[in-house]
């Protein structure tokens, strides 16, 4: 999608909006202080979601910690949804992460996928400048919050990362980013960067016992 495209159809959303009586949103890119996604998608949306897909060990994981420590390192609070109960707080503190500014939100594991409503309260609450959300299963949850994480994400200006094995098309990504082979590349972006890619940065530290 060129320029010009993403912004008839942000002109479109707001259109919609002004019909069903919503107020206008005000987006914009920030940086994010990730060398790899600031010069890739010149940083995220906010508010906004974002999708970071990859196989087990393709550094998906990697790219959120390094978000997570930008932001509380700022005095920000990050929500971290772990359903799977991967996420070790005191190895993210390796990454930078201020623990005090970290809240892990762990649902109860059942068959209703209760880490889809967690996330969307979460982005709507206002309380944190990021939500991270791992989507479990193979295929990530196909009933994800689809537009009600985009709707709760402008209503509490912040920004929804979802880390997912393959992309879920359910999930209204404004950026999706794809983790494999020591690269990251660009699957969608409405600002138009789609196809472009990096080389994955160096772990920070040398043990990782995340993927």
């Amino acid at each position: 999608m060129g320029q010009t495209s993403a912004v008839s159809l942000e002109a479109l959303r707001a259109q919609i909006r002004a019909l069903e009586g919503g107020t206008p949103v005000h987006r914009r890119r920030a940086s994010t202080g990730v060398q790899l996604i600031d010069d890739l998608v010149q940083g995220l949306p906010c508010p906004g979601i974002v999708e970071i897909c990859g196989a087990p060990g393709s550094g998906r994981m990697q790219l959120a910690l390094q978000l997570a420590a930008q932001v509380t390192g700022q005095r920000r609070a990050v929500a971290w949804v772990d359903p799977l109960r991967q996420l070790y707080p005191p190895a993210a503190a390796d990454y930078g992460i201020d623990l005090d500014r970290l809240l892990v939100v762990r649902p109860p594991a059942n068959g209703s996928h209760p880490e889809i409503w967690a996330t969307e309260q979460l982005l709507r609450s206002g309380c944190f400048s990021l939500v991270i959300s791992s989507l479990p299963g193979k295929k990530g949850a196909r009933r994800a919050g689809g537009h009600q994480w985009a709707r709760a994400a402008e209503r509490g200006q912040c920004t929804g990362v979802v880390l997912s094995e393959y992309p879920v098309r359910d999930v209204p990504a404004e950026i999706r980013l794809q983790t494999g082979r020591g690269q990251v590349s660009v699957l969608r972006d409405r600002n138009g960067r789609s196809g472009h890619q990096r080389p994955l940065q160096d772990r920070p530290f040398q043990a990782d016992p995340w993927s």
